[in-house]
């Protein structure tokens, strides 16, 4: 899955040269934009949703492997492992706006607590650090060893290691560590069911036993409820307000499951995909070694359409457009 690839990936673009731009082709403001941050030649590939238009990719000099877009829809974070800084570029403007020292080992994101904080997983110290949106680090809390699936609900950051088998839980408000729950081994990927109170873990596994199964606990006292097959390597999951949907790279299946776990449907797709989103009412899948980005009807789980991007898609980062309030 994409941090087994991680490892490799980092080590090849280390190799790489690149050249430092200073600028960039700017990214239309009010558009619907998907993104993906390419690893295997550090590039950033867009793609306008509205004017289903691709724009050109950004060349950068730095081997990150992941971002998100803050509140403002207008500011790019990126981020990796190798890189001793989170960098900030403006989308409009083209071109980078700031750095954040954080030191390397981040690899992972994500906007909490309404979008005023940043939580970053950094497997150098093993830890959860937040950092306000002006960049000053606020918090930091110890966690198992190599932190990387992270999840917020109600006022709480869940975080999973792939190499530890117990789930961590940190109260936001207080930043303290809650008690977590023993889960499965090699455990990667999840999704959150509020209405049902469940947490669903995928996985890679390990050695020759790959994971074949997506493990469904219960949140009130950490119980194994009940399991689904989803062959092979359940590593990715999206949902809309009727169904999960299942990203299972070691077969290229995208699985569609009722809330229940029920199987409805199913699709091929891409090449060795680990990364999923729902955005604009679509599934939007990324294939790492297929170099494409595939948009599919959540509805009849066809393929509408298929874009290719840079090289090694390793994240979907995505912005909602601005409304036309001249309408």
């Amino acid at each position: 899955m994409k941090w087994i690839f991680f490892m490799t990936s980092v080590a090849f673009t280390g190799f790489l040269t690149a050249c430092s731009f200073e600028s960039f082709d700017p990214v239309p403001g009010n558009s619907s934009i998907i993104s993906t941050v390419n690893i295997k030649e550090m590039t950033i590939s867009f793609y306008d949703i509205e004017k289903d238009k691709k724009l050109p990719d950004w060349s950068v000099d730095r081997p990150y492997i992941g971002g998100l877009i803050l509140p403002d829809q207008d500011t790019f974070l990126l981020y990796g492992k190798g890189v001793s800084s989170a960098d900030l570029y403006s989308l409009s403007k083209g071109k980078k706006v700031a750095s954040w020292d954080t030191g390397e080992g981040i690899v992972n994101a994500l906007l909490v607590r309404d979008g005023t904080e940043i939580a970053f997983a950094d497997q150098d110290r093993d830890s959860i650090r937040f950092f306000d949106l002006k960049g000053n680090e606020t918090d930091e809390v110890k966690t198992e060893k190599e932190p990387l699936t992270l999840l917020e609900a109600e006022e709480k950051l869940y975080v999973i290691s792939f190499h530890q088998e117990k789930l961590g839980i940190i109260d936001l408000a207080g930043k303290q560590v809650l008690p977590g729950f023993e889960i499965h081994p090699a455990a990667a990927g999840a999704i959150l069911c509020k209405e049902e109170n469940e947490l669903w873990i995928g996985g890679h596994g390990e050695g020759s036993a790959v994971e074949e199964l997506i493990h469904i606990y219960d949140l009130d006292n950490g119980k194994l409820k009940k399991e689904i097959s989803a062959p092979v390597m359940p590593v990715n999951f999206t949902k809309n307000q009727e169904h999960i949907f299942v990203l299972s790279h070691g077969s290229n299946t995208l699985y569609k499951l009722a809330e229940d776990g029920t199987k409805m449907d199913s699709l091929k797709v891409g090449a060795n995909p680990f990364e999923i989103e729902f955005f604009a009412e679509k599934i939007i899948v990324a294939g790492y070694d297929s170099n494409d980005l595939i948009i599919i009807d959540p509805q009849s789980l066809e393929i509408e359409k298929k874009l290719q991007v840079g090289k090694g898609p390793f994240q979907i980062v995505t912005r909602e457009g601005k409304q036309d309030e001249s309408r």
